[in-house]
């Protein structure tokens, strides 16, 4: 009878209890409404936007598809995710229940004395009863952990494409470079046959022929240089799509045309970066899971009431059960400790996460306005190489007619290989600017079959629970 009624007693204790530690809800954060350079309407689907398809390029295209599966980063960080997944799985139910059955058989005896066997089986199991919800904060922290897994994977994919496309868009400038530095030299030599023809015929001067020749060897010096910075593009490609260098850098020889985007470029509001960005959407979670942690770590601190049975079967029979009350004493003080550093994370959390919005804010104006003052430079730049072509055509034309000096052709020369470099740099840098943009307003990133909740809803703001907000749980955590 006495029994009966302390396990009854046991069940009212569990029913008056409440779950300790903070309700999560996401803090508010004070974000421009616009960004500085732009952007008036929201950016919905930017997981999903595959960016690097806007460069026409088939084969980045078929190098960033490549890469998703082959990456040996993007491949770690998914098995982070199998793992927080696995971690999940001990929370919960599982994390409140214990038991196992073994069976042993026994032989005894001496060399005189008879043998005697015994055998049998034994079961024991414990539960665990959740009084203070410590057991329900530790499931709402291993599901905030997977999803934080999940952000994480579509942060370090977003960062793999980024580093792609920009190893791309170097090694297409450089090759670039080189064929406009093959054409100069072409031209430097027909320049040269000029000035030898008229120096033939008493035109010109041995210093002409000199200066002719130096300008063709200084654009043959820097061909070289340029082969080698193409090549340490395409192996460092190599390495982030997981492959040997050699086939890759045979694909890349063939050559392309500079990567350049068309269409319009949505960068949306600042707001949207708090639902778009994975890193963002990675610190949000890793603050759920840290603010979660504080109750784990407050339920320790009150008494727990376990539920312990045992049966044995076999020569020897008995059975046991009851409950079992424990309270922490001895060690209050380190479990006290325990929950105060629980919750100063909680809060290098919050600020980390606040921290993040505002970086990603500065990335996106930043490469917004670099984008568009590099393609505002780049329509210049090809303007004057136009110009500086014709110069070139006419400057030939009149020292063939000895009506200018070698020195005004030279100039033209040199005027004109700058202007052409220009307009390649320009690109290259207006659109690594552009990829930037891309990568900051957080487009891209999702992996194929990765399941994320809230990916289109616009999260809602609610109140700050790690903020300077007076909260009476705040004060009871505290003492």
């Amino acid at each position: 009878m006495k029994q009966a009624l302390g396990i009854l007693a046991s069940f009212a204790i569990v029913s008056a209890c409440d779950v300790v530690g903070p309700n999560y809800s996401q803090p508010i954060v004070d974000v421009p409404q616009r960004f500085e350079s732009g952007g008036s309407t929201e950016l919905l689907t930017a997981a999903t936007e595959q960016w690097w398809r806007r460069l026409n390029d088939p084969i980045l295209n078929q190098l960033v598809a490549r890469g998703g599966n082959q990456n040996l980063d993007v491949l770690t960080a998914l098995e982070r995710i199998r793992q927080a997944d696995a971690a999940l799985g001990r929370s919960g139910l599982n994390g409140q229940t214990d038991g196992s059955i073994s069976a042993q058989v026994r032989t005894t005896g001496g060399d005189n004395g008879p043998t005697e066997t015994n055998s049998g089986i034994s079961a024991n199991a414990a539960y665990v009863f959740d009084l203070y919800g410590g057991v329900r904060r530790n499931q709402e922290q291993a599901i905030a952990n997977f999803e934080a897994s999940q952000f994480d994977a579509g942060t370090v994919r977003l960062a793999y494409i980024s580093d792609l496309v920009n190893s791309y868009i170097q090694a297409r400038y450089f090759q670039e470079v080189a064929a406009i530095t093959r054409q100069t030299i072409t031209s430097r030599r027909a320049t040269l046959r000029l000035v030898e023809d008229r120096r033939a015929n008493s035109e010109a001067t041995e210093l002409e022929v000199q200066q002719a020749r130096a300008l063709l060897s200084a654009a043959e010096a820097s061909l070289p240089f340029l082969t080698a910075q193409f090549e340490v593009n395409v192996f460092h490609m190599a390495t982030l799509l997981g492959t040997t260098s050699s086939p890759l850098l045979a694909e890349m020889q063939h050559g392309a045309r500079q990567p350049r985007p068309t269409g319009f470029t949505a960068v949306g509001l600042p707001a949207d970066l708090v639902r778009n960005r994975p890193d963002v959407r990675f610190a949000e979670r890793n603050l759920a899971a840290t603010t979660a942690a504080i109750g784990v770590a407050e339920a320790d601190l009150y008494p727990s009431l376990t539920i312990n049975g045992n049966l044995t079967l076999g020569t020897q029979e008995s059975w046991g059960f009851g409950p079992g009350f424990s309270v922490p004493v001895f060690n209050r003080g380190l479990l006290r400790a325990n929950r105060n550093v629980a919750i100063s994370t909680a809060r290098q959390a919050e600020l980390t996460w606040r921290n993040q919005i505002y970086i990603a804010i500065e990335e996106v104006q930043i490469a917004m306005t670099l984008c568009q003052n590099w393609s505002r430079q780049v329509t210049f730049l090809e303007r004057a190489s136009e110009q500086s072509n014709r110069v070139l055509t006419l400057s030939r034309e009149s020292y063939e007619g000895g009506v200018i000096t070698l020195t005004d052709v030279l100039d033209a020369e040199r005027a004109n290989s700058a202007n052409r470099l220009a307009v390649a740099d320009g690109v290259r840098n207006y659109v690594i600017s552009w990829a930037q943009l891309q990568a900051a307003t957080g487009k891209g990133w999702r992996i194929d079959g990765q399941v994320t909740a809230d990916e289109i809803v616009r999260p809602v703001i609610r109140p700050d629970p790690l903020g300077t907000t007076p909260d009476p749980l705040e004060a009871r955590l505290n003492q």
